[in-house]
């Protein structure tokens, strides 16, 4: 009787602190649900190709490969599918592993799969925005006049979409052997943004 008082006189006490655990829990719970979905690990087996494919395209130069990045955003943060940092700068990769047929152009895209149609937000805009939080970054940590990349891949080899939206894997490999030093120190950026990087899983959430 006496363990069931002191428990009901620490919860009224404590009634903040054990909200607060509890918000914490069901947010990691969604945040986990959310990454573990199956759109998801579609997007992720398609993000595993494209690290592979870049290694691959890298093999001969000294690159630091950055997956599923999280960087500040405001009061959130902003998921870089890649990021690749070498002598020619930094490379900003947004994967998509989608199927079916792209079409329109704009901000706002159809996106047909079968009998199914849908709004898709245009990737070339996604990857923008990351690229602009990229360059932010660079500024913010005084390193001026690093050029930064951004491309849009594609990994389904049936995918129909407009000329000029994005790459397949071999588009992308081309794109990186194209990739000229400019004598950009790639360890001393490469640890920068590992050093900023979001790791608390709350921001991670409010993307």
């Amino acid at each position: 009787m006496e363990n069931i008082k002191n428990i009901i006189t620490f919860i009224t006490e404590n009634k903040m602190l054990i909200a607060g655990t509890v918000l914490v829990v069901l947010l990691v719970i969604l945040f986990c649900l959310s990454y573990f979905s199956k759109g998801r690990r579609k997007g992720r087996a398609a993000e595993k190709k494209v690290s592979r494919a870049l290694k691959k395209a890298f093999r001969k130069d000294h690159v630091h490969i950055m997956d599923n990045v999280y960087l500040p955003l405001y009061k959130g943060s902003c998921e870089i599918d890649h990021l690749v940092i070498g002598r020619f700068g930094v490379l900003v990769v947004e994967t998509k592993g989608i199927s079916g047929e792209i079409s329109g152009s704009g901000e706002y895209l159809t996106h047909k799969i079968g009998s199914n149609t849908h709004s898709l937000y245009n990737p070339q805009h996604q990857n923008k925005t990351h690229t602009d939080n990229v360059k932010h970054h660079l500024k913010k940590g005084r390193f001026f006049d690093v050029p930064v990349f951004g491309i849009v891949v594609f990994t389904d080899k049936d995918l129909k979409y407009p000329q000029g939206l994005g790459s397949d894997i071999e588009g992308l490999k081309n794109y990186c052997k194209g990739l000229r030093n400019t004598g950009c120190y790639e360890d001393v950026l490469y640890d920068y943004f590992k050093s900023i990087q979001v790791r608390n899983p709350l921001k991670k959430l409010r993307k």
